[in-house]
Order: C-alpha cells, then structure tokens, then sequence
C-alpha cells in the first residue's frame, strides 16, 4: 500500500509542467558543418596532391620544358661514353663531348683540342677496334667538381687483350641544357714496354743531372713543352715509325693465323660429326 502511493506521488510530482519545463533535453544535432569542412579541407590536399604527382610525371617525360636537371651523374655520363665508342655509335658521342673539349691521351705526342679533334680521335678509335673489340670498365670513382677516374682494359671476344690496361681522368660540364658532358679527359694507356729498374736508374741519373746543374736543369724544363716535339719529329719518329709498322704486319700475321687454325677445326669438327 505504500509502495503504491509513493507510485502515486512520484508520478503527479514529474507530471507537473514546471518539472517537465526544467528537465526537458533539448534534441541532439549532428555537427554537420565541422565534418563538411574537414572533408573539404581533405579533398583539396589530395588535389594537390595529385597535381603535383602530375607536374613531376610530365616534367620526366618531356624534361626541355621543366627546369630540372639531368639525373645522370658523373660516372653514368662515363658509362655511357665507353657505351657509345663499343656501339660505335658517333651520335652519341657528339652529345657527350662538350664543344672546347681537352682530351690528352699520354700516348700521343700532342693533346686534341675540341670537339672536332677529339671526334676525329675516337672514330680512328672505334675504326680500329673492329667488330670485336670492347672497353671493359672494372672501377669507375667520382670525386668532386664533376670528376671521375676510371680503370679499364681491352677485351676481344669477353677475352683481355695484352698491354691495354689503362687509367682515365675525366673532367665534367654541364651545357646549355644542364646536360653532363666531357670537358677535359686524360688517358694512361698501359706501356707494351717493361724497363723495370732500368728506368729507375736512368730517372735516378737524369735528376743527379739536374742537381748538379740546376740553371739548365730550369730552362730545359721551360723549354721541354717546345724542345720535346721537336726531338720526337726529328730523331724518334723515323725510327719509331718502322717499328710500328713491323708491329701491325706482325699482328696481322698472327690474326690472320689464328683465323686460318679456327676455320680448320671448325672444318674438322663439322666432318667428325657428319
């Protein structure tokens, strides 16, 4: 009986309308305009996004109208050289060669001046390689300013050939595209001829030479970059030229053989096998 009238008065309290007027709960609203501009604030990032991804793509694609530079560096530029000279591709090579290039090669009396000269140099190259005779790089360092040094040799047939051993400094430049290209090179080619402690004597001598007459000593020096081709036009050239000459009869000779001595086995083992 209690139980019911407090049932009674709890329920006339709360149906009173001061009671319902103050413990009315205004209805929830969803935040509507903070989640729209969030997601328009998203959108627009991936806008952005996407157009950027886009500039970079075509930038790659057709890089004369970015103003990006080249991504090949140094030793890539290199690699490409030595490409270019086994593929005899002269085309190429225009491209790689910058227009005031010094390209020095130790084995030559004088040094080629430009990219006329040194072009000429490398087709004499490539002309005298054949079709089976290839650069092989085995280490290529970059160092600063656009450097590089190479080792390499010769191989014919993935064979090494002899004497062609060699060592090349390279100097780069970027041109009016921002493209790499050779600006001076210096080649070491390795010496067919091993004097061994003989040419530590002679060096020996020649700089007990210049100690004891320092003043000559100084103006041979000056002089050495006049007087040296001159020595070498006059007094070795008649006598290298010969020896040259007797050295490519000689290859010739033993190619020639060995070509005969392939073309025989071939023959042999064609008939075993018939």
């Amino acid at each position: 009986k209690m139980a019911f009238s407090g049932q009674l008065l709890q329920h006339s309290i709360w149906s009173k309308p001061e009671f319902m007027h103050t413990l009315s709960v205004p209805p929830l609203t969803a935040n509507h305009e903070s989640v729209t501009k969030v997601s328009q604030r998203r959108l627009k990032i991936r806008g952005i996004k996407s157009k950027y991804n886009c500039l970079v793509t075509l930038s790659m694609l057709n890089p004369e109208n970015g103003t990006s530079m080249s991504t090949f560096s140094p030793s890539d530029t290199i690699k490409k050289f030595y490409s270019s000279i086994n593929n005899k591709d002269m085309n190429q090579l225009v491209l790689l060669i910058d227009k005031d290039c010094f390209f020095d090669d130790f084995s030559f009396p004088k040094p080629f001046r430009g990219r006329k000269e040194a072009l000429k140099f490398l087709g004499q190259l490539t002309t005298c390689m054949g079709k089976n005779t290839k650069f092989y790089i085995e280490n290529i360092y970059e160092g600063v300013d656009l450097t590089t040094v190479v080792n390499w040799h010769l191989e014919w047939n993935k064979k090494q050939v002899p004497f062609t051993r060699g060592c090349s400094c390279y100097e780069l430049s970027r041109d009016g595209n921002q493209e790499l290209v050779i600006k001076k090179a210096q080649v070491i080619l390795e010496s067919p001829i091993k004097p061994g402690s003989f040419a530590l004597e002679v060096f020996q001598k020649v700089i007990s030479l210049c100690d004891a007459f320092p003043e000559a000593a100084e103006w041979v020096f000056l002089m050495s970059h006049l007087l040296l081709p001159s020595i070498y036009n006059i007094a070795l050239q008649p006598s290298i030229r010969p020896i040259l000459a007797c050295y490519r009869k000689l290859w010739s000779i033993i190619v020639t053989f060995l070509t005969l001595i392939y073309m025989i086995l071939m023959f042999i083992i064609k008939k075993f096998h018939e």
